[in-house]
């Protein structure tokens, strides 16, 4: 490997000043610096350290790569095994990773596969102490599927590459246990850790990058092909977008730039994302506090009426840009909010998706308030999430919100995107707009880069209020008044928005 993941080093102590400047919206975060010497092995980064070097071959559709982690040991106890997460072998991925070769500290040690082929366990020759770092070299290859239209989070379709998570990715240490759930078709598969990335990746030339991450230079590498470097970080994962179809806008808001990628036809809408994208950034940062990137990008994705979140990066179904216009605003909203509520602060997406999705569906409601008024929050709160959620009680559907996606069927949208947003709502209700503003902010700049369960919420809440909030949330998250229905229907599942 080449190496180049140390040149975070370069900086030193400034990388540090990084991760704190990230409080400060007029941060202006430094270059990827230049490559110095491989520092000593007791120098244990702040968080994981993440070099990539990609290839897609587009006829074969398949992707190779490079990679180098650097991961340290954080957890407080000592570790016999690092377990990465394959995630294109996931069945709603429906991809195919193949690791052929592993490097511990420059070294082959002995990995096996679990969790039905999504974690790969590698064995330490010795326990890795707290707060020392090992280095993980990995080769590997995935075989990408082609999808018919419809929801495509991963793979090629419509002449567009959908490649999030298309490498090894660090599974989560908790002090107890490596988590390698498996999550269902209707939740977000990724739970992971904020990290730094330097990338390299290699795509025909013909086609437009859409990534996380700014392209900080690229090349021609022959035979029809481009070269691109990416690097940014903290981010908690890599993913990119690709397609030779895709038109271009860009603006700026708060400082940033912003571009929309939008397909031939779709011009209008693409202005349309662009200028809401803008108005949110500018709402959030108002509300939450400081959006941590120079750059965002709101990009058609083929995802039919749905959404997906990642660092800097929000991928917006093709309908929306279509027969479903009118549903344009209340996804790109949602997605933007994640930038600070999935990308920023942390959870458990998969066994405790509630808090970021309610967040950043209650987020919606701060959105229209600031942008267009009382009278739109207040139909946004009774349409979308107040009527539904009654619905569901009436007809025994309810259920408790702190439990993992696994837990829910087709009940999943009401109830974690629903009945969790009503909970920030009478949240916001007893605690006034100032100071629920206030716990939002706090907690924003108390958990960023760290992941947060929902007790680290509520504290921070009675923390700033100054109340015992426990009736509220127990009424709201932990108790529900109905069954949750069991049989064919309830086992159906749902595709919904993330």
């Amino acid at each position: 490997m080449k190496g180049a993941i140390w040149r975070w080093f370069a900086l030193g102590a400034a990388m540090l000043g990084l991760l704190a400047a990230c409080g400060s919206p007029e941060r202006t975060p430094p270059p990827l610096p230049v490559p110095t010497a491989t520092p000593t092995p007791e120098i244990v980064p702040p968080m994981p350290l993440y070099d990539l070097t990609l290839s897609l071959d587009a006829a074969a559709r398949r992707l190779s790569g490079q990679e180098q982690i650097v991961y340290p040991n954080h957890s407080g106890v000592a570790l016999d095994e690092i377990v990465l997460r394959l995630y294109p072998n996931l069945p709603q991925y429906g991809g195919a990773m193949q690791v052929s070769q592993v490097l511990l500290d420059g070294q082959p040690v002995p990995a096996s596969l679990r969790a039905e082929d999504t974690a790969l366990a590698v064995a330490l020759p010795r326990p890795l102490a707290p707060e020392k770092s090992a280095t993980l070299d990995l080769r590997f290859d995935v075989d990408i599927p082609l999808k018919e239209e419809g929801y495509v989070l991963f793979g090629f379709t419509q002449g567009i590459w959908s490649l999030p998570d298309v490498y090894p990715l660090l599974a989560v240490y908790d002090g107890a246990r490596w988590h390698e759930e498996i999550a269902p078709a209707h939740g977000d598969a990724v739970f992971a850790e904020a990290a730094l990335y330097d990338v390299t990746l290699t795509l025909p030339a013909s086609l437009t990058l859409i990534a996380t991450g700014p392209v900080v230079g690229q090349v021609d590498a022959g035979d029809g092909r481009r070269t691109y470097r990416l690097g940014d970080g903290p981010m908690r994962e890599f993913a990119f977008l690709a397609g030779a179809g895709y038109r271009q806008t860009e603006s700026t808001a708060s400082g940033r730039t912003l571009r929309s990628y939008y397909l031939p036809g779709d011009e209008a809408a693409g202005e349309a994302a662009l200028t809401i994208a803008a108005t949110a950034l500018r709402v959030y940062e108002d509300s939450f506090g400081p959006y941590p990137y120079e750059e965002m990008s709101v990009a058609e994705a083929p995802l039919l009426h749905y959404g997906m979140e990642f660092p800097a990066l929000n991928l917006i179904g093709l309908s929306l840009y279509r027969e479903h216009q009118d549903e344009l605003e209340d996804r790109i909203v949602h997605e933007v909010a994640h930038q600070w509520w999935y990308a920023q602060v942390g959870n458990d997406q998969v066994n405790t998706p509630w808090l970021d999705e309610g967040l950043a569906e209650y987020s919606m409601a701060i959105y229209y308030q600031e942008a267009l008024g009382e009278a739109k929050k207040n139909t946004l709160v009774n349409q979308r999430w107040l009527v539904p959620y009654q619905v569901a009680v009436e007809n025994n559907y309810d259920a408790v919100v702190n439990q993992p996606a696994a837990a829910f069927g087709w009940n999943y949208e009401v109830i974690v995107y629903a009945k969790a947003a009503l909970f920030f709502h009478a949240l916001h209700e007893e605690l006034g707009d100032e100071t629920f503003k206030a716990v939002l902010r706090t907690y924003a700049d108390r958990y960023r880069w760290k992941i947060a369960a929902p007790d680290d919420f509520l504290a921070v809440a009675e923390e700033v209020s100054g109340q015992d909030l426990d009736a509220l949330y127990s009424h709201w998250i932990l108790n529900a008044t109905g069954a949750y229905p069991t049989g064919a229907r309830a086992a159906q599942g749902a595709m919904v928005t993330p």
